[in-house]
């Protein structure tokens, strides 16, 4: 006959199999991942922090130091703080050859062997874009839609709807007629009053020079940034259908350049104010889907046409002003108007040397980086505890890789590389 266990030894087996599933994520969270709130703004944008609501990130363990390269995003132990973690970005690797040294200057990353012999980083532009940061939005509400001019896709005047699609008009039936538009000339007249914009005759983009703000994840605008102005910028954008000709422009405090995509002909030709200086045809192998990119990198001008081209080439113009500035103009040319079904402006990462936190030990630019040791950058410069304030941290103190933000569930996502 059964006999039912008495209360003692089902109390047992419930204890036996909380105390097997304690070890069991205990053991999960300490081999294979774990999941850290983040507390501060100074990986904003890419993570919303907040010692609430911030991101709650999924942090894999697996991954092995020695696969971590310059530009991912790391956790590491706090190294003063040391029952705490921080979420950085590695600027430079001690124990890479020839780049164990790095200077910050306007902005960019400067990498070498010795602190004579410096350069800055160039990134790949389809490779950056993971890390780009937003500055405006198409359609965007309060401080993400005042910083682009969209009133040219309807009609002047009018207000443009928060939801896309958006119809572009052209600015010109051929190509010959808009030429004018970006010559030095013209490029001059429009600079001499920067309040009423820059923007050529029938294009959209921004009104203002693009700055070190950003756009967070909650549709807010950064409180720092608005004083420095930034190069590297550009503008992702996707068309609902197929323009014949559309016209992407890095309008520079000194020279324009602009992109000229012809999906018609198949050709991209690229213009120094208003004058070609370089051509490439039979540029796409299949059909355009519609994905186009542009902007500057790292002294480089690129275009990028869905996943399946990129042509970057060093900036054909140069930059004497002291303090440059960029502004960014799309524009279409034929008989038929195009419809934008998103529009993003983005912009790289900037560092500073100073405006961090914690000033301890503040380092002597430019900086060695011991074999072992990272120099780890906040992507939000303005706000961040980060090795400029307590130097290169060892490599010891990897505790992962963020790959998810598992809350709140708004903002849940999977993290790029």
């Amino acid at each position: 006959m059964f006999k039912p266990p008495s209360s003692l030894v089902m109390l047992r087996d419930a204890l036996i199999v909380a105390a097997i599933a304690v070890l069991t994520v205990q053991g999960l969270r300490k081999w294979y991942g774990d999941r850290y709130l983040v507390p501060s703004d100074s990986m904003q944008p890419f993570l919303y922090g907040d010692p609430v609501v911030g991101d709650v990130v999924f942090v894999d363990k697996f991954v092995s130091k020695d696969a971590v390269r310059r530009g991912d995003s790391v956790v590491v132990r706090h190294p003063i703080r040391t029952a705490h973690q921080l979420v950085k970005r590695v600027a430079c690797r001690g124990d890479e050859k020839g780049k164990s040294w790095i200077n910050i200057i306007n902005g960019d990353i400067y990498l070498g062997d010795s602190r004579q012999h410096l350069q800055r980083e160039v990134k790949d532009p389809s490779e950056a874009m993971s890390r780009s940061v937003t500055w405006g939005l198409a359609g965007g509400s309060g401080p993400a839609r005042a910083v682009l001019n969209m009133h040219a896709v309807t009609e002047p005047g009018l207000i443009v709807p928060e939801v896309g699609p958006w119809q572009l008009s052209p600015c010109a039936a051929k190509l010959a007629n808009v030429r004018s538009a970006f010559r030095v000339r013209a490029h001059e007249a429009r600079h001499r009053n920067l309040d009423d914009g820059v923007l050529p005759p029938g294009v959209i983009g921004t009104n203002q020079p693009v700055n070190a703000t950003f756009v967070d994840l909650t549709g807010a605008r950064s409180e720092t940034g608005d004083s420095t102005s930034v190069v590297d910028c550009g503008i992702e954008m996707e068309f609902g259908d197929r323009p014949e000709i559309v016209l992407c422009s890095i309008d520079s405090t000194d020279f324009t350049t602009t992109f000229v995509w012809n999906a018609r002909g198949n050709t991209v030709s690229v213009w120094l104010n208003g004058t070609s200086v370089h051509d490439v045809a039979n540029v796409l192998s299949g059909k355009w889907q519609g994905k186009l990119t542009f902007g500057r990198l790292d002294g480089r001008d690129f275009v990028m046409l869905d996943e399946a081209y990129t042509l970057p080439l060093v900036s054909p113009g140069k930059a004497t002003s002291p303090l440059p500035r960029t502004w960014l103009h799309v524009g279409v040319v034929g008989e038929t108007a195009a419809s934008i079904r998103s529009l993003r402006v983005f912009r790289d990462i900037f560092a500073t040397r100073g405006n961090h936190q914690l000033n301890v030990g503040e380092p002597k630019w430019p900086v060695h980086v011991a074999p072992g040791h990272w120099f780890l950058l906040g992507d939000n410069c303005f706000n961040s505890t980060d090795s400029r304030g307590f130097g290169a941290q060892p490599t010891a103190g990897f505790l992962g890789i963020p790959t998810y933000v598992l809350g709140p569930p708004a903002r849940a996502r999977r993290l790029r590389p």
